[in-house]
Protein backbone atom coordinates (compact mmCIF):
# COMPACT_ATOMS: atom_id res chain seq x y z
CA UNK A 1 0.00 0.00 0.00
CA UNK A 2 1.45 3.55 -0.92
CA UNK A 3 1.86 6.16 1.41
CA UNK A 4 -0.20 9.14 0.40
CA UNK A 5 2.06 12.18 0.43
CA UNK A 6 0.66 15.18 0.38
CA UNK A 7 1.31 18.24 -2.04
CA UNK A 8 1.42 21.88 -1.46
CA UNK A 9 0.27 24.09 -4.01
CA UNK A 10 0.63 27.74 -3.96
CA UNK A 11 -1.99 29.34 -5.84
CA UNK A 12 -1.57 32.60 -7.70
CA UNK A 13 -3.51 34.92 -5.09
CA UNK A 14 -0.79 33.42 -2.90
CA UNK A 15 1.97 34.42 -4.86
CA UNK A 16 1.00 38.07 -5.38
CA UNK A 17 0.19 38.43 -2.06
CA UNK A 18 4.21 37.32 -1.20
CA UNK A 19 4.95 39.40 -4.05
CA UNK A 20 3.06 42.30 -2.55
CA UNK A 21 4.58 42.46 0.66
CA UNK A 22 8.23 41.82 -0.40
CA UNK A 23 7.52 45.16 -2.57
CA UNK A 24 6.27 46.79 0.29
CA UNK A 25 9.26 46.26 2.32
CA UNK A 26 11.51 47.45 -0.04
CA UNK A 27 9.67 50.34 -0.62
CA UNK A 28 9.65 50.68 3.08
CA UNK A 29 13.39 50.22 3.19
CA UNK A 30 13.66 52.56 0.15
CA UNK A 31 11.69 55.13 1.87
CA UNK A 32 13.86 55.28 5.05
CA UNK A 33 16.61 55.80 2.85
CA UNK A 34 15.17 58.69 1.18
CA UNK A 35 14.20 60.16 4.84
CA UNK A 36 17.78 59.52 6.05
CA UNK A 37 19.61 61.45 3.53
CA UNK A 38 17.06 64.14 3.54
CA UNK A 39 17.99 64.86 7.12
CA UNK A 40 21.67 65.52 6.43
CA UNK A 41 20.64 68.25 4.04
CA UNK A 42 20.15 71.11 6.21
CA UNK A 43 23.09 69.54 8.45
CA UNK A 44 25.56 70.51 5.72
CA UNK A 45 23.76 73.65 4.74
CA UNK A 46 24.57 74.59 8.54
CA UNK A 47 28.13 74.02 8.20
CA UNK A 48 28.48 76.43 5.48
CA UNK A 49 26.00 79.02 7.12
CA UNK A 50 27.32 82.85 6.11
CA UNK A 51 27.41 85.75 8.09
CA UNK A 52 29.00 88.98 9.11
CA UNK A 53 33.08 89.05 10.24
CA UNK A 54 34.69 92.00 11.84
CA UNK A 55 37.78 92.50 9.30
CA UNK A 56 41.33 92.51 10.93
CA UNK A 57 43.06 95.66 8.99
CA UNK A 58 47.07 94.71 9.02
CA UNK A 59 47.77 98.61 8.98
CA UNK A 60 46.44 102.19 8.95
CA UNK A 61 48.81 103.94 6.43
CA UNK A 62 48.56 105.42 2.90
CA UNK A 63 49.75 102.44 1.07
CA UNK A 64 48.18 99.90 1.84
CA UNK A 65 50.14 96.45 0.05
CA UNK A 66 48.55 94.83 -2.65
CA UNK A 67 46.31 92.13 -1.79
CA UNK A 68 45.38 93.63 1.72
CA UNK A 69 43.10 94.72 4.18
CA UNK A 70 43.13 98.37 5.32
CA UNK A 71 42.23 101.88 6.21
CA UNK A 72 43.27 103.99 3.67
CA UNK A 73 42.54 107.44 5.40
CA UNK A 74 40.25 109.28 7.65
CA UNK A 75 38.65 112.80 6.09
CA UNK A 76 36.84 115.86 7.93
CA UNK A 77 34.67 116.36 4.43
CA UNK A 78 32.61 119.49 2.91
CA UNK A 79 29.26 118.70 3.33
CA UNK A 80 28.92 120.07 -0.22
CA UNK A 81 31.50 118.17 -1.56
CA UNK A 82 29.52 114.68 -0.67
CA UNK A 83 29.04 113.80 -4.43
CA UNK A 84 32.67 113.12 -5.10
CA UNK A 85 31.80 110.27 -3.06
CA UNK A 86 28.55 109.20 -3.85
CA UNK A 87 29.28 109.62 -7.57
CA UNK A 88 33.16 109.58 -9.39
CA UNK A 89 35.93 109.57 -8.32
CA UNK A 90 34.24 107.87 -5.22
CA UNK A 91 36.50 109.24 -2.90
CA UNK A 92 37.84 112.30 -1.05
CA UNK A 93 40.82 114.09 -1.91
CA UNK A 94 43.24 115.46 0.85
CA UNK A 95 42.95 118.82 -1.36
CA UNK A 96 39.17 119.30 -0.79
CA UNK A 97 39.18 118.24 2.72
CA UNK A 98 39.63 120.23 6.06
CA UNK A 99 41.16 117.61 7.86
CA UNK A 100 42.77 114.35 7.15
CA UNK A 101 45.47 111.69 8.37
CA UNK A 102 48.64 113.55 7.88
CA UNK A 103 50.40 112.79 4.80
CA UNK A 104 53.46 110.96 6.45
CA UNK A 105 51.60 107.80 7.47
CA UNK A 106 47.65 108.75 7.16
CA UNK A 107 45.27 108.31 9.95
CA UNK A 108 46.69 106.23 12.75
CA UNK A 109 44.70 105.33 15.88
CA UNK A 110 44.22 108.71 18.60
CA UNK A 111 46.32 110.86 16.32
CA UNK A 112 44.96 114.00 15.29
CA UNK A 113 43.88 114.96 11.99
CA UNK A 114 46.05 117.36 9.83
CA UNK A 115 44.26 120.62 9.42
CA UNK A 116 41.83 123.00 10.59
CA UNK A 117 38.35 123.09 10.32
CA UNK A 118 36.81 126.46 10.63
CA UNK A 119 33.43 126.97 12.97
CA UNK A 120 31.68 128.79 9.80
CA UNK A 121 32.51 124.60 7.89
CA UNK A 122 29.64 122.42 7.23
CA UNK A 123 30.93 118.63 7.09
CA UNK A 124 31.00 115.29 6.95
CA UNK A 125 32.87 112.43 8.22
CA UNK A 126 34.46 110.23 5.64
CA UNK A 127 36.80 106.64 5.70
CA UNK A 128 38.71 105.16 3.07
CA UNK A 129 39.50 100.85 3.12
CA UNK A 130 41.00 98.80 1.10
CA UNK A 131 39.55 95.30 0.96
CA UNK A 132 41.14 92.01 -0.54
CA UNK A 133 39.39 89.29 -2.35
CA UNK A 134 36.38 90.15 0.60
CA UNK A 135 34.75 92.31 -1.50
CA UNK A 136 34.86 90.48 -4.48
CA UNK A 137 32.12 88.53 -5.70
CA UNK A 138 32.84 85.39 -7.41
CA UNK A 139 29.89 84.62 -8.30
CA UNK A 140 29.08 88.08 -10.23
CA UNK A 141 32.99 88.33 -11.11
CA UNK A 142 32.60 91.97 -9.33
CA UNK A 143 33.15 93.82 -6.74
CA UNK A 144 30.28 93.70 -4.06
CA UNK A 145 29.36 96.77 -1.96
CA UNK A 146 26.58 94.55 -0.32
CA UNK A 147 29.86 92.11 1.39
CA UNK A 148 31.19 94.89 3.40
CA UNK A 149 30.28 97.77 5.87
CA UNK A 150 31.60 99.95 8.69
CA UNK A 151 30.06 100.91 11.97
CA UNK A 152 31.34 104.06 13.87
CA UNK A 153 30.87 105.51 17.13
CA UNK A 154 31.59 108.96 18.04
CA UNK A 155 29.74 110.49 21.43
CA UNK A 156 30.93 113.76 20.08
CA UNK A 157 28.51 113.62 17.06
CA UNK A 158 25.73 111.30 19.12
CA UNK A 159 26.83 108.46 16.58
CA UNK A 160 25.95 104.98 18.17
CA UNK A 161 27.14 101.83 16.26
CA UNK A 162 26.02 103.56 13.44
CA UNK A 163 25.93 101.83 10.26
CA UNK A 164 27.70 104.46 7.19
CA UNK A 165 26.63 105.20 4.07
CA UNK A 166 28.71 103.80 1.63
CA UNK A 167 30.23 105.46 -1.87
CA UNK A 168 28.91 105.26 -5.24
CA UNK A 169 31.19 102.56 -6.21
CA UNK A 170 34.91 101.11 -5.54
CA UNK A 171 37.54 102.82 -6.65
CA UNK A 172 41.40 102.31 -8.02
CA UNK A 173 39.91 98.37 -8.43
CA UNK A 174 43.13 96.18 -9.07
CA UNK A 175 41.46 92.86 -10.98
CA UNK A 176 40.00 90.83 -8.16
CA UNK A 177 42.98 91.52 -5.98
CA UNK A 178 42.20 94.50 -3.85
CA UNK A 179 39.88 97.71 -4.18
CA UNK A 180 38.97 100.75 -1.68
CA UNK A 181 35.53 102.07 -0.66
CA UNK A 182 34.47 104.78 0.82
CA UNK A 183 32.02 104.80 3.90
CA UNK A 184 30.69 108.39 5.38
CA UNK A 185 28.31 109.62 8.04
CA UNK A 186 26.50 113.12 7.01
CA UNK A 187 23.88 113.51 9.63
CA UNK A 188 20.69 112.78 7.55
CA UNK A 189 22.35 114.36 5.08
CA UNK A 190 22.66 117.64 7.20
CA UNK A 191 26.41 117.55 8.66
CA UNK A 192 27.89 118.62 11.44
CA UNK A 193 29.96 122.34 12.71
CA UNK A 194 32.21 122.95 15.28
CA UNK A 195 32.13 126.19 17.48
CA UNK A 196 35.23 127.84 18.36
CA UNK A 197 37.63 125.87 20.05
CA UNK A 198 35.56 122.46 20.37
CA UNK A 199 37.61 118.83 19.89
CA UNK A 200 35.71 116.29 17.91
CA UNK A 201 36.48 112.74 18.74
CA UNK A 202 35.65 109.99 16.74
CA UNK A 203 35.67 107.36 19.20
CA UNK A 204 35.37 103.69 17.00
CA UNK A 205 34.79 102.41 13.69
CA UNK A 206 34.93 98.83 12.41
CA UNK A 207 34.48 97.00 9.51
CA UNK A 208 32.93 93.77 8.18
CA UNK A 209 32.53 91.45 5.77
CA UNK A 210 30.50 88.76 4.91
CA UNK A 211 31.44 85.60 3.76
Amino acid sequence: MKEKREVFKISKRTLLGIFLVATMFLAAVFSITLVRNDFNVPMTIKEIEHGWYKLTVVGQNVSVGNGLDGVVNIFVYPLASKGDITGSPYNCTEATAYAHGDDVDGWSDGEALTGDVDPAYTWIIAVSVQFSDKAYNTTSSDWDKTLVKCVGTSTDLSISAEEAEEGGDFYEQDGTTDAKLTFYWDNSDAGWSTTTGQTVTFDDFDIYYYA
